[in-house]
């Protein structure tokens, strides 16, 4: 097993495959993730709270998504929130030690109406507490990515979620080129990339680490790693191919692949990683708090209790106290 924390020890694919693929050396493996992630930042843990603030409506087929075209799932669907909900959803984030205010639409890409909108309520925001904000809303123009700067948006996520040659299987609608070229778009105008993966649909080992490759190449602030809800009325409602183990594979592989890039553990780990996710939590930057687009997270009290345990201080509460 090589010394990955040698600094002079770059990271290969081949060593990437070897972390997926190992059977004996994972602590080994896992031992120098923690080691990396404790000089990075200690015990210190950042929160996420995500607002589906558009719901549904959607004219994509992504085959692991309850709001596709072609889902049958049973969810909540509306349009864009009102400006004071979005404030106060804010609010409660803050309350809850967030360090971060996600905000999701579904869709393609915003209208004109819906970009000044948003504008609005995160220059309320930004006026009125400190908070990062994370913007999730599909494809975007030059001049939105420099007006949504303007207001105050901290970085927007674009999720490449799997690997160009398994995106066909994925979805019809847009491509991976699609993907990247606003990834391109938002580090031209200097806008903070948040992309990562949603792994668990069929891709293999070779596919996860190109994807990973591929993302390192983006240079992004913050790498979110979502693990496949299986939600009934999609695609993938029967794919569970994922264990434990091989969640806590991945997210120890991405550690030594982005030692310096905030590494979040999202959707999806409560119910795949079971009792392996306080190992997950301990070499991770970032969680999700609460619920998910449209699936239920863990309560976040129970969250709260889990941090205590493990020793984990939330950021910024201590400068709060």
């Amino acid at each position: 097993m090589e010394n990955l924390f040698e600094p002079c020890v770059p990271l290969t694919k081949t060593t990437c495959l070897e972390i997926l693929k190992d059977k004996t050396n994972l602590w080994g493996y896992y031992a120098q993730a923690l080691q990396l992630k404790t000089n990075k930042s200690q015990n210190i843990i950042r929160l996420n709270t995500l607002l589906n603030a558009k719901s549904g409506l959607c004219r994509e087929d992504c085959g692991y998504c309850a709001q596709s075209k072609k889902s049958s799932a049973t969810i909540e669907t509306y349009g864009l929130l009102p400006k004071k909900e979005i404030i106060r959803k804010a609010l409660i984030a803050k309350k809850n030690h967030s360090s971060v205010f996600c905000i999701a639409l579904s869709g393609t890409r915003p209208s004109k109406k819906e970009i000044h909108l948003l504008g609005e309520a995160i220059q309320t925001i930004k006026s009125i507490m400190s908070i990062e904000i994370c913007l999730s809303i599909g494809l975007v123009t030059e001049e939105q990515i420099d007006y949504l700067k303007s207001c105050g948006v901290d970085r927007l996520n674009h999720n490449l979620n799997t690997s160009r040659d398994n995106y066909p299987n994925i979805t019809t609608t847009h491509s991976y080129d699609d993907r990247l070229e606003t990834l391109n778009k938002l580090r031209q105008h200097e806008m903070n990339i948040c992309s990562g993966f949603i792994c668990g649909m069929g891709e293999t080992d070779e596919q996860l680490v190109d994807l990973a490759f591929d993302l390192k190449d983006q240079e992004p602030y913050s790498v979110p790693v979502n693990f496949l809800l299986p939600i009934a009325g999609t695609m993938f409602e029967e794919h569970n191919e994922l264990t434990p183990m091989k969640c806590l594979k991945i997210l120890t592989m991405l550690r030594l692949l982005f030692p310096a890039t905030e590494l979040r553990v999202s959707a999806g780990r409560e119910f795949h990683l079971g009792e392996l996710q306080p190992f997950a939590l301990l070499i991770v930057d970032s969680i999700f708090l609460g619920n998910y687009l449209t699936e239920k997270g863990a309560p976040i009290s129970e969250d709260q209790k889990m941090l205590d345990r493990l020793g984990l201080v939330v950021a910024g509460v201590c400068d709060e106290e």
